[in-house]
């Protein structure tokens, strides 16, 4: 008795893969990755530079960045599709590159994973949270603890992408409550997209304010500022 081989569909051709993923190998190539990033904050540098003079002049709270891809075509289109059209297999993807990509990283993996949280009337608005969708095989494959209770968003923030950069960190000024003790730990926050760090910061702060020991933010893609 023969068994077929199980194929499935590439979210950005459209054509059948093999692959454990369902993103063909062609395409996953083809897709825009940061060669020489920040290692504090993932933006582009020259070949010669380790952090940014951003991260070096004032250091944000999160000690580094793991972004798998620049945020620019296809990226954008797959991560909107993501978040507005409810293409979940997107997340499935990206997390489990994520895994893959951190998985190199780190000798040894942070304590837990939590999703930046979303604030309750976007969360019904869109009924899920894209970053826990991400962080989800991230967990499963890395066996790393998933806390998405363990802080909450309680300040109904506006879209970051229609404001300047001092409206962006007033917006997100106490913006997250923690309701777990997290003294001690080492923690990873997942979220899709950093575009000027702002969110992952604010964060990353209060993490760090109630006693983490470090802080990393995991993401799919970085806005090439």
């Amino acid at each position: 008795m023969f068994l077929l081989k199980q194929f499935s569909s590439c979210i950005i051709c459209g054509l059948p893969t093999t692959r454990a993923q369902d993103l063909c190998a062609e395409c996953l190539a083809e897709l825009p990755i940061i060669p020489h990033p920040c290692l504090c904050c993932a933006k582009p540098l020259p070949q010669t530079a380790t952090f940014c003079g951003d991260c070096l002049t004032t250091p944000p709270a999160f000690s580094a960045t793991h972004a798998v891809f620049a945020y620019v075509p296809p990226l954008t289109h797959l991560i909107l599709n993501l978040k507005f059209q409810e293409a979940l297999v997107n997340a499935q993807v990206f997390g489990e590159l994520l895994a893959e990509k951190v998985q190199k990283v780190y000798p040894f993996f942070p304590d837990i994973l939590i999703p930046v949280p979303l604030h309750p009337n976007r969360l019904r608005e869109r009924g899920f949270n894209q970053a826990l969708e991400i962080a989800k095989p991230i967990a499963k494959k890395l066996k790393i603890p998933l806390k998405k209770h363990i802080c909450t968003r309680i300040k109904p923030t506006l879209a970051q992408a229609r404001l300047n950069s001092e409206e962006r960190k007033k917006n997100l000024r106490g913006a997250f409550l923690l309701h777990q003790t997290i003294k001690g730990l080492h923690i990873a926050i997942v979220d899709d997209v950093v575009t000027t760090g702002y969110t992952v910061n604010e964060l990353s702060w209060l993490l760090k304010e109630n006693g983490a020991r470090q802080v990393d933010v995991w993401c799919i893609a970085r806005v090439i500022l």
